[in-house]
């Protein structure tokens, strides 16, 4: 399971992530998504290959709706470098964010109880690993179909 293997295009990585071409150049140019340390490469002077764990970054990053996102920003870009490196993470792994997505305030944790216990029912909860889960299962899936393709020609 290598989640920073560069092997989305644009396309296929929007539809991944659910962001439209807009909030995502959007991001990119705020700094919001650290592309070079998730694993992307640029192709050319206009493309990039992406990585599904960036595809997971952007998911976790549109959840938070509010306009004070500095603590939540600094917090996802640790918990993803932090899969980039070690390529380990739990797989319980949850975020909460305070105010029902708008607030300052929030973390990331272990499990869903122990956010649960620290936040309350203002925040809400997102099931960080569960969605790293689904993205290893779709780069299994892309390498297979791709192996099928690549065979099929030969």
């Amino acid at each position: 399971m290598n989640l920073t293997e560069p092997v989305l295009d644009k396309k296929q990585f929007l539809e991944i992530s659910g962001v439209s071409n807009t909030t995502f150049n959007n991001w990119c140019l705020r700094g919001h998504i650290p592309l070079k340390e998730l694993g992307c490469v640029k192709v050319s002077f206009t493309r990039y290959k992406y990585t599904f764990l960036a595809a997971v970054h952007c998911v976790l990053l549109s959840h938070h709706r509010g306009n004070d996102r500095k603590t939540y920003l600094r917090l996802l870009k640790n918990f993803t470098l932090g899969i980039a490196t070690d390529g380990f993470f739990s797989q319980d792994a949850t975020v909460a964010i305070q105010n029902g997505g708008k607030g300052p305030d929030c973390g990331i944790f272990d499990t869903y109880g122990d956010a649960l216990h620290h936040g309350g029912n203002r925040f809400i909860y997102v099931g960080a690993g569960q969605l790293l889960n689904k993205a290893s299962d779709l780069f299994e899936k892309m390498l297979k179909e791709q192996n099928i393709k690549i065979d099929g020609r030969y």
